[in-house]
């Protein structure tokens, strides 16, 4: 074969292997997002920590008063630039568990240039004392809106 010839199907093969890759990228992100809806309503303990430390940890009905009904309402995904926004280092940590093995881990990222979220991001940002919190899911690099009872966690046990 000619030079040509190899240079084309060495481009073409890159092409075939971005396509398969971003495909099994997504078929996993799609998973991931399926198995948290439908064991959602199975989760029966919860961990807040901050860093190593384990600030709170509850089950059964203890633990009902903190976790989310449908954890996943508006999921975006966080671009690395937007990622630049927070602080480097999550403030703190949630586990969601059924039966002692997590389904699913959350981090709560401190806003630390605020005047740099967008609309959108704003919207899902939520403000206990002098700080602003996002739920990030690390694990997919996604941010998820604002809840009501991971902000009523955070204002009874962070510190």
């Amino acid at each position: 074969m000619t030079k040509r010839r190899w240079r084309l199907v060495i481009f073409a093969a890159i092409i075939l292997i971005g396509a398969f890759t971003m495909q099994y990228r997504e078929k996993n992100e799609d998973e991931a997002i399926s198995q948290i809806l439908d064991h959602a309503n199975e989760i029966d303990a919860i961990e807040l920590l901050q860093g190593e430390q384990t600030l709170f940890q509850a089950t059964n009905d203890e633990a009902r008063d903190y976790i989310e009904n449908y954890p996943l309402s508006h999921v975006r995904d966080l671009a690395k630039k937007e990622r630049t926004i927070f602080e480097e280092q999550p403030a703190y940590h949630i586990v969601y568990k059924i039966k002692d093995k997590p389904l699913y881990e959350v981090d709560l990222l401190k806003v630390a240039i605020s005047s740099e979220l967008d609309e959108e991001l704003q919207e899902m940002v939520f403000t206990i004392g002098d700080g602003q919190y996002l739920i990030y899911w690390a694990k997919e690099k996604k941010a998820l809106e604002q809840s009501t009872k991971t902000q009523r966690l955070l204002e009874r046990y962070g510190q």
